[in-house]
């Protein structure tokens, strides 16, 4: 007898093209998407009719590029209503965006990533990368070194053992053992740093967000380096931990 046997291929590899797309974060043509997911053109194109018809994907008529289908929108919606941890720290993530007027993100761990469940936009001039629903790595991003610093040093090493360590900016730490150490050092302070290396010019604060030992996700504030100073960046980690408490006491 067959155990843990997958049913729904076609659900599968539909999946797979939507996460194609997001991954690519523009529309993308049949050709582009057969090749990128390595399936058959007329096998994509059998898949991409039907998701069109179900309005998850639509088609432009002058490029014939593919983009994401309305219909996405209500579960995205229903999907954050349902999520508690994005409802219970919006109010609290709202009050950390007007004390710092800086843009605040809410994420999770999903599948060795961030995945940004909220985005609350500064009020201030802000050109920031992040979408709801865009992911992140983990050894490059404030909150994915807050959420790794919950690790044991075996999840650890089998998280490293799975990613490889790669440049976005001159500042992303490529080094296993430069890595350990901010880990180290995140679970002695207990908030975490990214200072410019997940984009260039972006500094980010962030903490996670646990509660009789299970971590439900992290935050962070993200600001341009420019407006960073000792003294910003003090006053930005009394309002991450305070909001943190916060949080954590209504979990």
């Amino acid at each position: 007898m067959t155990e843990g046997k997958t049913y729904g291929t076609v659900l599968i590899k539909a999946k797979t093209i939507l996460d194609y797309l997001m991954s690519k974060g523009t529309g993308l043509t049949l050709k582009d998407i057969s090749e990128g997911i390595h399936s058959p053109k007329s096998t994509t194109l059998k898949i991409l009719n039907t998701m069109s018809e179900q309005n998850l994907v639509w088609r432009t008529d002058d490029t014939k590029k593919y983009y994401f289908g309305t219909e996405l929108i209500g579960y995205g919606q229903r999907a954050l209503a349902d999520f508690d941890i994005s409802r219970i720290a919006l109010p609290y993530l709202r009050e950390l965006r007007d004390e710092t007027e800086e843009t605040v993100h809410l994420g999770i761990e999903q599948n060795n990533k961030v995945v940004y469940l909220q985005k609350l936009e500064s009020p201030q001039s802000v050109n920031l990368k992040s979408r709801i629903g865009g992911k992140l790595n983990l050894y490059s991003s404030a909150m994915g070194k807050a959420l790794l610093a919950k690790k044991t040093y075996d999840e650890l090493d089998e998280y490293l053992s799975k990613e490889t360590l790669k440049p976005l900016t001159k500042y992303t730490v490529t080094s296993i053992a430069d890595l350990y150490d901010q880990i180290e050092t995140t679970k002695k302070r207990g908030y975490s740093i990214d200072d410019k290396e997940n984009q260039d010019e972006v500094v980010c604060i962030g903490a996670t967000l646990e509660k009789n030992g299970i971590v439900y996700g992290a935050f962070s504030v993200s600001t341009p380096d420019y407006r960073m100073n000792s003294k910003r960046k003090k006053q930005i980690i009394s309002y991450v931990l305070e909001t943190q408490k916060k949080i954590e006491q209504a979990l």
